[in-house]
């Protein structure tokens, strides 16, 4: 007997090789909007904003602002403050944080409340009211598949790391451009990437799995499989083929992590985020492997009914990843790639093994809880203790 469960609503996608550069402009034009708000980092400025929306830049009044790092409650309550009343369309054309904020000044645009009120676990719990103004994605990194999701994670460092949440914050559109991951340094597209790979893994296993996430994080690892090692080819057809695949795995982990939920890797994620100035996908890269190892040990010993199914997903990707059904080959893969390609420890930004007692004490809400199994206080700070290199 298959379980009931739902599946959200997805954004109209656009996917294809340049696709920004071919029929981006033609279609913001076409939708008619005469007052833009295009939501950017400087990066994407400089290398790719003029050059795919020129028309638009030259037909329409479109209002710039720039986003650095993970947005904040004061950096997005300033833009939305200061927009004009009349903007009909906001773009976010850039990273997962970027995505993000974009998110969040979209939904806030019409009722001009701070996101703060909005936040889950910190803010008065106050809900949207008013249909957001139109949003669309535009992904520069294969990460954190904020370009299909509902929630716009805001930070306010030191504090807290939490979502606005709701179904209403889905991007009407999403451009899913490969050719946007070319000029995204390799620093930052390997701990983004592997953040996608962990969202694929963790909701490939979660509690809250159903049919239709099984498939698409399944389709996911696939396409990530090898991905690594395109990238790398002296070939442009096979890194284009890197690139095309990096692309929609992380979309495809959005879609997943929207309708099944993650697991301990991110529980931790959201903490060392909101106290450390750590990447999240180096964060994730480097817990992925001691959680799943930890999981993996504490399966054959559970008497949960998903246990035995759950182990068999590992021994699954396992198997497509290295050729061995054996869930320890996993752990050893993931161990493979994130010292090739995301070899930076987290005490690079500050963790030590005396001062993570807050990650611990405000890990076991949100992602934590589709966990397959649960994980002791000990487990946790053992997972880490490794994450901390050297």
């Amino acid at each position: 007997m298959i379980p009931p469960f739902n599946f959200a609503q997805m954004p109209a996608i656009e996917f294809g090789w340049q696709v920004t550069q071919t029929k981006l402009s033609d279609a913001i034009l076409a939708a008619s909007q005469q007052s833009i708000l295009l939501v950017s980092s400087g990066y994407v400025n400089q290398h790719y904003v003029d050059s795919r929306l020129a028309k638009v830049l030259a037909q329409r009044n479109v209002l710039r602002c720039v986003v650095q790092g993970e947005p904040s409650p004061d950096l997005i309550d300033q833009i939305v403050k200061e927009a004009p009343q009349d903007i009909e369309l906001v773009i976010g054309f850039g990273g997962g944080s970027v995505l993000d904020a974009a998110k969040a000044i979209a939904g806030l645009l019409p009722e001009r409340h701070s996101v703060v009120d909005y936040l889950e676990g910190v803010g008065c719990g106050r809900k949207l009211q008013t249909q957001p103004v139109p949003f669309w994605a535009i992904p520069t990194t294969a990460g954190t598949g904020s370009e299909t999701t509902k929630n716009a994670v805001i930070s306010r460092h030191g504090e807290f790391k939490k979502s606005f949440r709701d179904d209403r914050l889905l991007a009407n559109q999403a451009w899913l451009d490969p050719s946007l991951l070319v000029s995204c340094p390799k620093s930052v597209l390997y701990p983004t990437a592997m953040d996608a790979f962990t969202q694929l893994l963790e909701s490939y296993v979660t509690l809250k799995a159903n049919p239709m996430t099984d498939a698409l994080a399944w389709q996911g690892i696939q396409l990530f499989n090898g991905a690594f090692a395109l990238l790398e080819s002296d070939d442009q057809a096979r890194q284009q083929q890197g690139y095309s695949r990096l692309m929609l795995a992380a979309s495809f982990s959005g879609m997943t992590l929207a309708n099944a939920g993650l697991g301990a890797v991110h529980g931790l994620a959201g903490p060392v985020g909101a106290y450390f100035e750590a990447p999240h996908g180096l964060v994730c890269a480097r817990l992925l492997a001691p959680i799943t190892r930890m999981n993996i040990q504490a399966l054959p010993d559970s008497d949960a009914a998903h246990a035995q199914k759950t182990l068999a997903k590992y021994k699954q990707v396992a198997a497509l990843l290295t050729g061995k059904s054996e869930a320890n080959a996993l752990i050893s893969h993931i161990d493979h790639l994130v010292q090739q390609y995301v070899p930076q420890g987290l005490a690079d930004f500050g963790l030590t093994k005396t001062n993570l007692g807050p990650v611990i004490d405000q890990c076991r809400a949100g992602s934590m809880l589709g966990n397959p199994v649960v994980l002791s206080d000990q487990d946790l700070l053992g997972a880490l203790f490794e994450s901390l290199g050297r």
